[in-house]
């Protein structure tokens, strides 16, 4: 059942404020006011919201129990200390990075701090309803204001994670790895096909099957077990083939494919696919090639 208990309000109408706004309407809850640095971005989510109001970031403030800033990490701290807070209301940030010492103003007011950060990449405005099912929201704060936050994210059929204090930076440089530097290693793919003539929507066309069925693997067999590479199969010959094509093609690409090659290694023993020879063989080889770059 959605949470009726306390009323919600949102500064800021990006594409988190627009995601989580509008999911936790459709599921229900309360949401009252919204602000925006720009009073059009609010007016265009209160529609979409419904008893929502938009308003001065203050107003959001005093009405709402709890408040979400969905406004740019580097913006929240001034935000949060810009603002008179009630006793007893919420001051949650959506950030993955920070702590909750960027809400101290909030707290000396007297109000909870609380992080909730869906581990999930917001498309434009009008996501369908649904779309944060599933994924993970980590969560920080006292203990009451995180029952609360982990109903909420309940309601969105998201799953709750807690983190421990002064984890939240390390949570999310690392959840890039999966995420943001994916988008960047199909980058690489396109620039070094395009090398080969082949367009950037067509390499796309090509890639995304290949990125689904990895994601596929992974989900039904594990990280190691749906390891797929020269590497898995211990195939020395074609990492050597790899190696000089791209020093005489792109060296600039060749550091790179060394270090998540190198880092490959323990998953394919891990598999089972490549023997312990096979990987102080393959191990060697490019240790050399590192040698050689640096001559």
């Amino acid at each position: 059942m959605p949470p009726k208990k306390f009323t919600l309000g949102f500064i800021g109408a990006g594409r988190v404020g627009t995601g989580l706004a509008s999911g936790f309407a459709r599921a229900g809850v309360n949401v009252v006011a919204i602000a925006s640095r720009k009073i059009a971005s609010a007016q265009r989510l209160a529609k979409r919201v419904r008893g929502a109001r938009a308003c001065a970031p203050q107003e959001v403030a005093d009405r709402a129990d709890m408040v979400f800033l969905t406004v740019p990490d580097d913006a929240i701290e001034a935000l949060a200390s810009s603002l008179r807070w009630r006793k007893g209301t919420a001051c949650v940030h959506c950030s993955g990075a920070a702590d909750l010492d960027v809400l101290q103003k909030a707290v000396a007011d007297g109000a909870l701090a609380g992080g909730f950060h869906p581990l999930h990449m917001f498309g434009e405005a009008g996501e369908p309803p649904g779309a944060l099912a599933g994924c993970a929201i980590a969560l920080a704060g006292p203990d009451a204001l995180v029952e609360k936050l982990a109903r909420l994210a309940r309601v969105l059929d998201a799953k709750p994670l807690r983190l421990p204090e002064g984890g939240r930076a390390l949570y999310h440089a690392a959840a890039n790895f999966s995420a943001a530097f994916v988008i960047a290693l199909v980058r690489e793919t396109i620039a070094l096909w395009g090398k080969l003539g082949i367009a950037e929507a067509d390499a796309l066309a090509a890639l995304l099957p290949l990125l689904r069925g990895t994601v596929d693997n992974v989900e039904k067999l594990g990280a190691a077990g749906g390891l797929g590479s020269a590497i898995a199969r211990g195939d020395t010959g074609t990492i050597r083939r790899h190696l000089d094509v791209l020093a005489k093609e792109a060296p600039d690409s060749l550091e790179l494919y060394r270090i998540l090659s190198l880092r490959t290694i323990p998953l394919a023993l891990a598999k089972g696919t490549l023997k312990p020879e096979a990987a102080k063989e393959i191990t060697a080889l490019l240790e050399k090639s590192i040698l050689k770059s640096v001559d």
